[in-house]
């Protein structure tokens, strides 16, 4: 009986490792895929141009890195009009294991400054009209780093 719950435990053992090297095989074959996304909101509304700028994936016998194909003043945003100190959310497909934000007055100015806040994945919007771009970087443990962009314009609401 032992024997049998040993040769059951080697055999599920082996095919789980099996299975996860299939997985790493399909996704290094379309790395772009199989990287974790980033849902951003404001006020519980969807930030639709989230710009994914630049990453560094590791798998077990390969990493992928794309450096950004743009220069950050060249990122190809749409400001997204939200009200002063509207809460802006980032929520990620799987939970990353390091986060830093960065926001800098415009698409231009090279000077980001980070964001510190208890949780970082949850700030709130300044409250001075202007444009704004935000800078994401999120790590995975061992397995990588992924930057990613997004601006916001604030608006004044009409009296």
């Amino acid at each position: 009986m032992f024997k049998k719950l040993v040769i059951g435990a080697v055999c599920i053992a082996v095919a789980a490792f099996i299975s996860v090297l299939i997985k790493e095989s399909l996704d290094t074959l379309d790395p772009e895929a199989s990287l974790p996304t980033l849902t951003v909101t404001q006020n519980d509304q969807v930030i639709t141009d989230v710009y994914r700028a630049g990453y560094e994936w590791r798998y077990f016998a390969t990493v992928e890195r794309r450096a950004p194909q743009v220069t950050e003043a060249d990122l190809p945003l749409v400001p997204v009009d939200v009200a002063p100190q509207a809460r802006i959310a980032l929520n990620f497909s799987s939970d990353p294991s390091s986060l830093h934000v960065y926001r800098t007055e415009s698409q231009a100015s090279p000077n980001y400054l980070e964001l510190v806040n208890e949780d970082p994945s949850v700030f709130y919007a300044p409250t001075t009209p202007g444009v704004y771009v935000y800078k994401v970087i999120a790590e995975w443990g061992w397995r990588g780093e992924i930057q990613y962009y997004f601006s916001v314009r604030i608006v004044q609401p009409a009296v």
